[in-house]
């Protein structure tokens, strides 16, 4: 008997190990053909939030969403309905997880897919941390799609076109605030 559990506890650890390492591997993987995810700390994602004017019961979207955070955030702590887009499986997982577990799956949701290819839904606030190059290729979409006053908060990566009503520096980054 104990030789048996012995060898299920190795073969336990080299499961464990598998799996790692193809986490590590996706992780690179992604990092080399999209967004790396970098998660926005929840202090900074208030103050985003704040300077965009997110009120109770506006509808916040999160462009490349990440794990979520921002989009639980913005239901939390602004009674807003928060809705994310992410194209990695992992973390559109993680997100809708953290959400249920969180009570409110209701009021943060999230889709998987790309920003620029999926149904946009409706918001009164856009919140972005993408590079430049894909906040110009979002930039149209954002303008076809919703209606002018839509507020379009960004860290750290400027939009080229849109009407700027304002910036700040949170942290050692700067953060911009646009109207549609």
């Amino acid at each position: 008997m104990p030789q048996s559990i012995a060898l299920f506890l190795i073969l336990l650890i080299q499961l464990i190990l598998l799996a790692a390492m193809l986490f590590m591997i996706h992780w690179h993987l992604v990092a080399f053909t999209s967004v790396p995810w970098v998660r926005t700390p929840r202090w900074k994602t208030k103050r985003m939030l704040q300077l965009a004017g997110l009120k109770p019961g506006e509808r916040m979207l999160d462009a490349g969403s990440g794990d979520g955070s921002t989009v639980i955030d913005a239901a939390r702590d602004f009674g807003a309905t928060g809705h994310g887009i992410e194209t990695q499986w992992s973390l559109y997982w993680f997100s809708n997880l953290r959400a249920r577990s969180l009570g409110l799956s209701e009021t943060a949701t999230f889709a998987r897919g790309s920003m620029l290819k999926v149904d946009l839904p409706d918001a009164d606030v856009i919140f972005s941390y993408l590079f430049p190059e894909l906040n110009a290729r979002l930039e149209p979409i954002l303008k076809k799609r919703y209606p002018a006053r839509t507020r379009v908060v960004s860290r750290t990566f400027p939009f080229p076109t849109l009407k700027e009503t304002g910036r700040e520096k949170i942290g050692s980054e700067t953060v911009f605030l646009y109207e549609l």
